[in-house]
């Protein structure tokens, strides 16, 4: 799940994310353009080979993905906040077998106590993406970098 950015880099970060075939929900409380966000997704993810074009699902509130997410196999929240990379290596290590995991990707300043304390009720793990604060676009792309190292077959 991806907050849905005001500027050029979101299209950008969704373009991306499609060329690792992520299926892709947002929540956001303003109306957007969500035809022209499955397009570019489709660009993406035909651009680098990929067999299965993402879906771009309709916008949410941060509890409807959760809600959502609990459909899922596994989810994790990249947070600031989060215990050490030894943590974070054994829960992405655990989530190679799971055939679905969700990302919840953080508006820019981050979720909030609460947010994460919500998140981990409904059974997401927050991992951390080092000392570094990261951009909501870089973040997500960093996320999805980890995920396609640690999952990739030879």
């Amino acid at each position: 799940m991806l907050v849905a950015l005001k500027n050029d880099y979101f299209n950008m970060a969704m373009y991306l994310f499609a060329f690792a075939g992520v299926m892709m929900g947002f929540f956001k409380k303003e109306k957007i353009k969500i035809a022209r966000w499955q397009q570019i997704a489709e660009g993406g993810a035909k651009q680098s080979g990929r067999g299965l074009i993402p879906e771009i699902k309709p916008l949410m509130s941060f509890s409807e993905a959760l809600r959502y997410a609990k459909e899922l196999d596994a989810a994790i929240v990249p947070y600031e906040k989060a215990e050490g990379m030894a943590k974070t290596r054994e829960i992405i290590k655990g989530l190679k077998s799971k055939k679905s995991v969700g990302i919840f990707i953080g508006p820019e300043g981050g979720f909030d106590e609460s947010e994460i304390e919500e998140a981990m009720a409904a059974g997401a793990f927050p991992v951390t993406l080092g000392h570094r604060i990261l951009r909501t676009e870089t973040a997500g792309l960093t996320m999805l970098s980890v995920l396609m190292f640690e999952f990739e077959e030879d």
